[in-house]
């Protein structure tokens, strides 16, 4: 059972780096992208087409047009707003992660990234 003071920090933290402009960005971003049937059918597509690929190179069982089907789902993938805007967002928030990982650790004094993986194996 987690002490109760702890557990108020933890969800104190959550709520703010919730409302941090990273992760606020990344939530609404997936919020578009969960409301947009033609986005998320078009990302389905790209990854289904990729693990195709990755099953045919491995058979050798490649050919050209595979490629060419996958790259114009690429292009089309980079064409829609709402993807991009998604995997931006998504990328920001992964990149601030770290940050807020690095404060964590340095409040604590022991590498909590580390300590939690751990943990979680």
């Amino acid at each position: 059972m987690l002490d109760p003071a702890v557990e108020a920090a933890a969800r104190a933290l959550a709520v703010k780096l919730r409302a941090s402009p990273a992760i606020a960005a990344f939530w609404q971003a997936k919020a578009q992208l969960d409301a947009s049937e033609q986005a998320r059918s078009l990302m389905a597509d790209l990854q289904q087409r990729q693990q195709a690929l990755l099953q045919q190179q491995q058979t050798g069982a490649l050919t050209q047009a595979d490629i060419d089907a996958l790259r114009r789902l690429q292009s089309e993938a980079r064409n829609n707003p709402v993807i991009m805007g998604y995997l931006q967002a998504q990328q920001q928030a992964q990149a601030f992660l770290p940050e807020v990982n690095m404060e964590i650790s340095q409040l604590l004094g022991f590498d909590f990234g580390r300590s939690a993986a751990v943990a979680g194996r």
